[in-house]
């Protein structure tokens, strides 16, 4: 398979035409499969396009395809004009992968008959779930007493500043972040579909359901993130929730104990902070960089955190995707320390240009990860309705954790009808496209408008973009400039929890149309030049 010159010649692998999945997914699976299963060792030079799609009998675009995938995902390493390898630093997940994972508690106590009690940080990491939070009684109260205190103690020290622009009225206007493309969803299909749901009604329904979530919903995502985000998964791993910041709290108090350190992105989403304080937790502040959250800082920081709360896909606020070297090292150190990895993916799958990328639960072999999803951007905010997809081993604890249906059933039982017959993935592919326009549109206006002041980076997915600022301007200052003259921007500096080690400007594009960027970017410019002098706007 391979050459004394490190050239392979040869992938041997063979497609199925007949099989539902394209062509260019099965020969990524393929690639993917061989490089960490370490049979295409690091660095290897790979046959060229042409070779592999005469070799496989496929169009060579079909191969480009799955190659542009592959090195989108870092897999492989490809230069103009030079050959394509794979990747030179890979690390493998290390340990036995016919391990079965560790058994949840309440499938040790009932076993066993004992119970491993939590200790609090140094308690056993024999689960990874702790027995505080699933233990009623007198040890639900200790820790209930005591986390009040704490959660406002940690309030105080962290000084939360409350984040991005004053909302100036209900519209949106250019750039409030989150907003996704209102003006696009269709209305009237998903009107027709709540009222169809309605009129047929089982009982059931109006009786409110299964604590778990309604069960085509589950079945219906199940099939949708398995197809779109690489997520491995059956309905019963699904379960509905309110939104993302239910999963996470959801999550964080049957993980944690109290004082248990959490590693959150620093800059990072504040909802995930208030969680954690919330469970009774630590959030540990881990740097972002290029290549996403510094293992090796966390690492540094805290080695034994219980949980690892990310958005491996694309970071938000800045933007970036998690490397594939950081995201193995982090399966690495979950598996090692028997700790829980939340993997954030609220817009992921909005990627501009070609698929999305594959979700860090899809590389999991160890059951750490649980995978958070929402529909509130994808759709619209008032849908608050998301999902986790936990391990198979922690299956039994969630479902015994809950009392009552977290939504709307009759909400569930429409946006089921609106996955299995195809509008949402419709939706989708509209989306990605119409942010992909409006995107460039935002990074055209700002270059033209702002480039004196502002420094964009680079936009991929999603509907947000990140900004540098130019020293030694304020962002706080520029963000309540703006605001004075009705442009809404999110000042970077709000997001970090640490030491704030940038100044910049978040702005969404997703509610402004592209005719529509150039007024917002003028009127932006006024207010950084406002800022930079240090006066207000005249009245």
């Amino acid at each position: 398979m391979k050459t004394s010159h490190g050239v392979a010649s040869s992938l041997l692998l063979r497609l199925d035409s007949r099989s539902p999945t394209p062509l260019h997914e099965q020969l990524f699976e393929g690639i993917r499969a061989r490089i960490l299963a370490g049979a295409l060792a690091p660095g290897l030079r790979l046959p060229s396009s042409r070779q592999l799609a005469t070799e496989m009998v496929v169009a060579r675009s079909t191969v480009l395809q799955a190659l542009d995938a592959l090195t989108a995902e870092g897999y492989l390493v490809a230069r103009a004009g030079s050959c394509t390898r794979v990747a030179p630093e890979l690390p493998i997940l290390a340990g036995d992968r016919s391990r079965e994972p560790a058994l949840p508690v309440a499938a040790r106590t009932s076993l066993t008959g004992e119970r491993d009690l939590g200790r609090g940080p140094g308690a056993s990491r024999g689960s990874r779930f702790s027995t505080a939070a699933q233990t009623p009684g007198s040890g639900a109260r200790r820790q209930g007493a005591s986390r009040g205190p704490r959660l406002a103690a940690s309030v105080r020290t962290l000084k939360f500043t409350p984040v991005g622009a004053p909302r100036l009225g209900a519209a949106p206007r250019a750039f409030r972040p989150g907003v996704p493309a209102l003006d696009l969803f269709p209305t009237a299909l998903w009107a027709r579909t709540v009222s169809r749901v309605h009129a047929r009604a089982s009982t059931g329904l109006l009786d409110g359901g299964d604590p778990s979530g309604h069960a085509p919903l589950r079945e219906a995502i199940a099939i949708h993130v398995s197809v779109s985000r690489g997520v491995r998964c059956s309905p019963e791993q699904v379960f509905i929730t309110a939104g993302t910041q239910q999963a996470f709290d959801e999550v964080l108090r049957l993980a944690l104990n109290p004082g248990d350190p959490v590693w959150v992105e620093d800059p990072g989403y504040p909802g995930v902070r208030r969680a954690v304080l919330s469970a009774g937790g630590r959030p540990v502040p881990i740097p972002v960089d290029g290549d996403g959250l510094d293992v090796g800082a966390g690492l540094t920081r805290a080695p034994r955190a219980r949980v690892a709360l990310v958005a491996p896909s694309h970071q938000y606020p800045v933007g970036v995707t998690l490397s594939l070297a950081r995201r193995m090292a982090l399966l690495q150190w979950a598996e090692r320390t028997r700790s829980l990895i939340i993997e954030d993916d609220y817009d992921s799958e909005f990627r501009h240009r070609g698929r999305p990328l594959t979700a860090l639960q899809g590389l999991d072999d160890a059951g750490c990860v649980v995978y958070v999803g929402t529909f509130s951007k994808s759709m619209f905010p008032g849908l608050r309705l998301g999902f986790l997809v936990v391990p198979p081993s922690l299956v039994d604890v969630f479902s015994a954790s809950r009392a009552a249906a977290p939504a709307s059933t009759l909400e569930q039982a429409a946006l089921a009808v609106f996955l299995a017959e195809g509008h949402f993935a419709r939706h989708l592919r509209r989306m990605r496209a119409a942010y992909r326009e409006r995107g460039e549109a935002l990074l055209e206006a700002l270059n033209a408008d702002c480039s004196g002041f502002l420094t964009p980076r680079p936009c991929d997915t999603g509907m947000q973009v990140c900004a540098s600022l130019a020293t030694p301007l304020s962002d706080l200052r520029v963000r309540d400039e703006a605001a004075r003259r009705g442009v809404e921007v999110a000042a970077l500096s709000d997001y970090f929890l640490g030491r704030r080690r940038e100044s910049g400007l978040i702005f969404g594009f997703g509610g402004v149309r592209p005719e529509g960027m150039r007024a917002g970017t003028r009127t932006l410019a006024q207010a950084l030049e406002a800022a930079r002098r240090g006066r207000r706007p005249s009245r």
